[in-house]
Formats: C-alpha cells, sequence, structure tokens
C-alpha cells in the first residue's frame, strides 16, 4: 500500500526545523543592524574617495569626524591650507542621528579617533600617520571601520 502525505511527526519536524532557522536569521535581517553596516561601508567608501579627491584635484583632501550629538563626518578640501576642517569646505557632510541615518550613532567609548582629521596630500598619501577606528552603532549592533597607517579603511 502506497502512503501519500506526510505524517503529523513529518510536519512538526519540519515546522521546527524551520523555526530554527527563522530564529538563527531573523537578527541578520534587523533594521539596526542594517542601517549601521550600510553606514559603516560608506564610511569606509569615503575614506577611499578623500584619497582618490587629493589626487583628482592636486589639493590636500581630508575626512574630519565630528563627535558632536550622534556623530557625523565630513569629506573636506584643504583649501586654505591649514591642514585641518572649516566649514565651508566640505565635498560631503554626513550627520548620523537624522534623515537615513536615524538609527546610527558614532560610539566614541569604542572609537580611537587617532590623528584626525585623515589628510591625504596630493598624491593620495596620508599626510601624517594615521591609526583609526570608528565605531558605528545602532540598538545592540556594532560595526567597526578600521583605518590603516595607509589610508585604507576595512569594515569589521
Amino acid at each position: 500500500m502506497t502512503r501519500q502525505g506526510l505524517a503529523f511527526l513529518e510536519l512538526l519536524v519540519v515546522l521546527s526545523v524551520l523555526g530554527v532557522l527563522l530564529a538563527l536569521g531573523l537578527p541578520r535581517l534587523s533594521p539596526d543592524r542594517q542601517a549601521v553596516s550600510q553606514a559603516a561601508r560608506g564610511l569606509a567608501e569615503q575614506v577611499t574617495r578623500a584619497r582618490l579627491e587629493a589626487i583628482r584635484q592636486n589639493e590636500f583632501v581630508g575626512l574630519h569626524a565630528f563627535t558632536d550629538g550622534a556623530g557625523g563626518y565630513a569629506v573636506f578640501v584643504d583649501r586654505d591650507g591649514d591642514r585641518g576642517y572649516d566649514p565651508g569646505e566640505e565635498v560631503q557632510l554626513v550627520r548620523f542621528g537624522q534623515g537615513e541615518w536615524t538609527r546610527v550613532r558614532l560610539d566614541l567609548g569604542q572609537s580611537t579617533l587617532g590623528n584626525l582629521p585623515l589628510l591625504f596630500d596630493p598624491r593620495g598619501l596620508p599626510a601624517k600617520p594615521i591609526a583609526a577606528t570608528l565605531a558605528l552603532t545602532s540598538g545592540s549592533a556594532t560595526r567597526k571601520v578600521v583605518i590603516s597607517q595607509q589610508g585604507r579603511a576595512r569594515v569589521e
């Protein structure tokens, strides 16, 4: 005699396996985790952008981290030659805690700001030694952007 359909026990096993998979995968789909991951990738890309802008514009270009409020950063072209950020020099300005980055914060407790602002000379090389880790948090999610001495950024 051939059997058709699933037995009740088989159905329970399938549902329990699906429940375990859902429980393991659900935290990865949280909006906090996605927001902080996207912000960290964006910050790492802006470090690369600052380096390439320095070469393209043949000027000193840097990335300045803001520590007020939720934090943020600005990619800037140093037009006045003071090797620092001044309002009005920014190519791009990102403030956390508002707009699409409402959930994201720059976590100063986990950040080592090192020799910020990051400054690249017209050849795309760091103008001074760099060693910085910027930690971005959102709820329980945390991502770190580590900037090497050569000015390369990676997300951890």
